[in-house]
């Protein structure tokens, strides 16, 4: 028998928790842990269009394109069309790699905090996170 703790809710709850430990640790860069895993993920990997960071990201393309324009308006990214006409990529302008470099420290401060919190349990939970989507 279930001891009535929703897991969903849990999840939920600890998601929240996790993205405001995380967000009130960059705060100092100016950004949002969101904006860090974009910012990252276009330094770190070539994508052919927006669709495949989307699809990278497990982002739905119209949520991908509506933070890009947040990125783009703060001057830290600039899009440029791709080598198919229909498809258009982005790229970190230097005001994204300071903004990346000053965030660095920080996100591995929370990443250390986070740890700190799960001790030892840090590598099964993420094993079991991976479990509910396979």
């Amino acid at each position: 028998m279930e001891n009535g703790n929703c897991i969903c809710t849990s999840l939920r709850r600890a998601a929240r928790f996790s993205s405001e430990l995380y967000d009130d640790a960059l705060a100092p860069s100016g950004l949002k842990v969101t904006m860090y895993r974009l910012l990252k993920q276009i330094r770190d990997r070539e994508f052919e269009s927006l669709t495949e960071l989307a699809d990278h990201l497990d982002l739905e393309r119209s949520t991908l394109g509506r933070n890009i324009k947040v990125l783009e308006r703060r001057g830290l990214v600039a899009r440029h069309q791709g080598a198919d006409e229909r498809a258009m990529n982005v790229e970190l302008t230097q005001s994204g790699e300071d903004a990346l470099a000053e965030a660095e420290p920080l996100w591995f401060a929370a990443q250390k905090e986070m740890r700190s919190r799960l001790d030892d349990s840090v590598d099964d939970l993420l094993r079991l996170l991976d479990q509910i989507e396979a």
